[in-house]
Order: structure tokens, then sequence, then C-alpha cells
């Protein structure tokens, strides 16, 4: 028996995707994930990075190390949403559709996290960025801490 997906349950899949731990998925939840990925425009690419900056900025780890402005955040997440909403239903449709009409939690949770990675691949990807992380701390290492690595 073939199970829809309520809009309500659809709704809260998208929203919750699964950032650091993607689904198992089936071939077709994995080619939404794909088309998701691969569809995304340079542009999106740009807004996802800015987008899981502040969602990193905003998590509990981060929390008094970094202010982030809360209608810069809302925006950046109805940019998200809007990309997110066309990859799926137009530029991905073909591999949703099928995925919706049946049990697609799982569709929709694969393409989220497919989503939230490219995100976050981006982001350490922009020109600097990795770099900028490693001498963010490189500076402030004492090489004398380190002596024992290269003394037998």
């Amino acid at each position: 028996m073939k199970k829809t997906l309520g809009i309500a349950s659809l709704l809260a899949m998208i929203v919750t995707p699964a950032l650091a731990q993607a689904p198992a998925v089936d071939e077709g939840s994995q080619k939404l994930a794909e088309c998701v990925t691969t569809k995304a425009t340079a542009e999106d690419k740009a807004a996802l990075s800015k987008w899981v900056a502040v969602e990193i900025a905003s998590s509990v780890p981060a929390a008094g190390a970094v202010t982030v402005d809360a209608e810069k955040k809302a925006a950046l997440d109805k940019d998200t949403a809007k990309i997110f909403t066309r990859l799926v239903m137009t530029d991905c449709f073909e591999f949703a559709k099928p995925l919706a009409k049946q049990n697609g939690n799982q569709a929709f949770r694969a393409a989220g996290a497919a989503l939230s990675r490219l995100a976050v691949r981006e982001l350490i990807a922009t020109p600097g960025v990795n770099g900028a992380i490693v001498r963010s701390y490189v500076s402030n290492l004492n090489q004398q801490d380190f002596i024992r690595l290269i003394q037998q």
C-alpha cells in the first residue's frame, strides 16, 4: 500500500535537514539529492554559503562567540527556502514527484541534507576561507610544544 506524504510532514522534513549525517537513501532519493546538488547555480551556492555560515554561527556551540543579526538570518533562511523550493519543485521535479507519492520522508531528508552539505563545501571552498581557518590558530602555536615530535 502506497503512503502519500502530507504537506505538514513534507514541510517538517524540509526545514530540518540532517547536516551532520546523510540519511540512508534508496536510488530515487539519491537521484533527487544529486539533482539538487548539480542544479544549484553559482548564485545559489553563494547564498547557501552565507546561509550555512549564519546557521553555524547561530548554533549552541557558537553561542557567545558570534553575534548574528536576526533580520539578516531571517532573510537568508527565506532565500534558502526559495532555492530549495525551486530545486525540488522545478529543476528536479521529475525525481521529486515519484518520491513524494511514496513515503517521501527519506527522499526529502536526502535532498535537504545534500543541500546542507553543498553549502558547507561551498563555504570551505571559498578562496581564502580554508587558509584563514588554518592561519587563525597556527599563528598561535608554540613550536616548543611540538619539539618531541621531531626528537628521537
